[in-house]
């Protein structure tokens, strides 16, 4: 099993405890993120040839730049996507947006220990990168979901 899938466990698992602390569930929600982030990371890498190289080439992302290329593709308005396949479509901007709310939620999660977090904070949390694995996992190979996974790493000179 992948990284990002035993992270995606780990995630459900601290919540899914008979009473979960708030390290749990801010645990779950922070973990729910990195999930999402290494599924990222983890698909563009394979496209590079040589093996030997991809654990160099993922850590050269930037969680900044990724936020920002994700803000802007889950934006119609920022990037309209004309003529593409609409399911296509439609599922690429809901994993982006789900990239930005979880790192959202995440950088609370991790660094604002005024929040409480409630079970179902952690589960909605959790859904959301679920739903995220699911929904790149049938647009993968499409040529808009290779193309966001080259922004990801790469600044654009826009």
């Amino acid at each position: 099993m992948a990284y990002h899938d035993d992270l995606l466990r780990l995630a459900s698992d601290l919540i899914d405890k008979g009473d979960p602390t708030q390290a749990d569930l801010r645990r779950a929600v922070s973990t729910a993120y990195y999930a999402v982030f290494h599924l990222l990371v983890g698909e563009t890498t394979l496209n590079w040839s040589r093996e030997s190289s991809r654990n160099a080439l993922g850590r050269m992302f930037d969680h900044g730049l990724m936020k920002r290329v994700s803000s802007r593709i889950a934006d119609s308005k920022k990037t309209p996507l004309t003529g593409e396949d609409p399911a296509a479509v439609s599922g690429l901007r809901l994993v982006a947006d789900a990239f930005v709310q979880l790192q959202d939620r995440r950088h609370v999660a991790d660094y604002d220990n005024g929040t409480f977090w409630n079970r179902l904070e952690a589960i909605d949390a959790v859904a959301t990168a679920i739903s995220a694995f699911y929904v790149w996992d049938g647009i993968k190979h499409t040529d808009i979901a290779q193309e966001y996974l080259v922004s990801l790493l790469i600044r654009s000179r826009d």
